[in-house]
């Protein structure tokens, strides 16, 4: 197992220089079925900087923005409810948000499932708008009735099981989860997963980090914990923004905020299959929809990849400042997570890299 992490150690310093990252954070861990040499491992590290204003060192512990990772968790929280019997998979979505008007009338053929796998058909919108932030409890509903989604229409029909992501309809999804939990999309996520599995560090309200000030103001947010958002200009420097990315109006799509170490509590929970029925991950894990031009196929909320033969599944997230990777691997009971705070940053190649290296010492 000293090998392994040698290599690791050795590969995430070269990872950061190649692919130009000012901090990346990782956590790698395999269960007791993987293979002898892999069973037990327990990897977490941080390279780089969190803020190139001051060169303080990424830590495994801290805090970054998981972008659209959230659509995992939210896809969940519709699993959860399922479960529960509080909505079907085969549900319409209009059954559900009976004042959703997208000006299209196929919209209403489009069942919850579709939406979960981005083949319902519906666009997607451009501006997340963090600089614009809403923090009201109403802020989901008001944006569902709101004219970016009345004009937004659909790009076909959803029996025709085309892949088209879509972080629009996932906030609906979101307030699918309000109006049949009779909670708040925060407060739903927290009480099924993010206390139930431990993990502290995470919350979709970031102003939680703050003690609720929705000011988020970034030496706030950098004294509670979070690391600094960055960009590059034209020349490829690495530059510092002024903004963290939020707004409640898309928690369900991109505003989860974690660690490394919470992400990893995630893995190993789904890899025990101790969040669902085992049925259930059957259905979720199913292939519904298959992703343009990379082979990859998508689930219930969940991307489905293979590399050299292992069913890789998880999700990748990419907002302005920041780049997350979350996959698991139930055949050698692995989780990886990799993120980075640069918009754009290599954070997928850099987790296949570490997915070869668990690979190759099972050969």
């Amino acid at each position: 197992m000293n090998n392994i992490i040698k290599q690791l150690d050795e590969y995430l310093v070269e990872a950061r220089e190649l692919y130009n990252l000012p901090g990346v954070a990782v956590s790698v861990s395999v269960g007791d079925r993987g293979s002898e040499r892999q069973a037990g491992l327990e990897y977490a590290k941080g390279v780089g900087v969190a803020d190139i204003r001051t060169n303080e060192p990424v830590k495994p512990e801290d805090i970054f923005h998981m972008a659209s990772v959230s659509k995992m968790f939210t896809a969940c929280g519709i699993t959860k409810l399922v479960e529960e019997g509080k909505i079907r998979f085969d549900e319409k979505l209009v059954d559900v948000l009976p004042y959703l008007e997208v000006g299209d009338d196929r919209v209403k053929d489009v069942e919850i499932w579709q939406v979960m796998c981005h083949a319902s058909g519906m666009g997607n919108y451009e501006d997340d708008r963090w600089y614009d932030p809403k923090f009201g409890d109403d802020a989901l509903k008001n944006y569902a009735l709101s004219a970016e989604v009345r004009e937004s229409g659909m790009l076909w029909h959803p029996d025709e099981n085309r892949f088209c992501y879509s972080s629009l309809a996932y906030e609906l999804l979101g307030l699918c989860i309000t109006e049949r939990s009779g909670m708040t999309f925060e407060d739903y996520m927290m009480d099924r997963f993010l206390k139930p599995l431990g993990m502290d560090s995470s919350t979709f309200y970031t102003p939680d980090m703050l003690d609720g000030d929705t000011n988020l103001d970034l030496e706030a947010l950098k004294k509670a914990g979070c690391v600094m958002s960055h960009d590059k200009d034209e020349n490829k420097n690495w530059t510092f923004v002024e903004i963290y990315p939020y707004n409640r109006e898309h928690a369900p799509s991109s505003c989860l905020t974690t660690t490394v170490f919470d992400l990893e509590k995630w893995g190993k929970a789904h890899l025990r299959k101790s969040v669902f029925k085992e049925e259930t991950y059957e259905k979720i894990w199913t292939k519904h929809a298959l992703v343009p031009n990379n082979g990859e196929h998508m689930g219930l909320g969940w991307f489905m990849r293979e590399q050299d033969g292992y069913k890789i599944i998880g999700h990748e997230g990419t907002d302005i400042g920041f780049r997350a990777s979350h996959w698991i691997c139930p055949q050698l009971d692995a989780q990886v997570t990799v993120v980075c705070n640069i918009s754009g940053g290599a954070v997928k190649k850099i987790s296949k890299g570490i997915y070869d290296i668990l690979i190759n010492t099972v050969k």
